[in-house]
């Protein structure tokens, strides 16, 4: 891990602790243990390789080595490790996958296209108009 990442890291939940609760963590947290509940992180969530989330998550990023079971919604970009987990409905910007990764669920991943969506109902309501479209 680079030090920059590892300087920045100001809560670690070491191996064979459990916390059950809502957390809400002003900058960067590494889990090596167990968490419950709810986890709000400002910056870079870490998930050692034995970490367990079992949480709805929000983080500006995720670094996954370990596992997660519930929701992943990071603003910048998710990295899932070859050994991690993911079982749970993942938001990011920036999604990286390694070989050996597991990931069930659903994925919402990329720039928005929202704005692009109203010109393609336009041309859809066109080709309609025009005869174009079967139904």
């Amino acid at each position: 891990m680079a030090k920059e990442k590892i300087e920045g890291v100001n809560t670690i939940i070491g191996k064979g602790s459990v916390l059950e609760g809502s957390f809400n963590i002003n900058s960067s947290i590494r889990v090596d243990g167990k968490i419950k509940g709810k986890l709000s992180v400002s910056n870079i969530l870490t998930v050692g390789k034995e970490g367990v989330v079992e949480a709805d998550v929000k983080a500006r990023e995720a670094i996954v080595g370990g596992k997660i079971i519930g929701t992943l919604e990071a603003s910048d970009r998710v990295v899932l490790e070859s050994k991690s987990s993911l079982l749970g409905d993942l938001k990011t910007k920036l999604l990286v996958i390694e070989e050996g990764a597991i990931f069930k669920g659903n994925c919402d991943s990329g720039e928005r296209t929202d704005k692009y969506a109203p010109e393609a109902e336009k041309e859809t309501q066109k080709s309609r108009d025009k005869g174009n479209y079967q139904k």
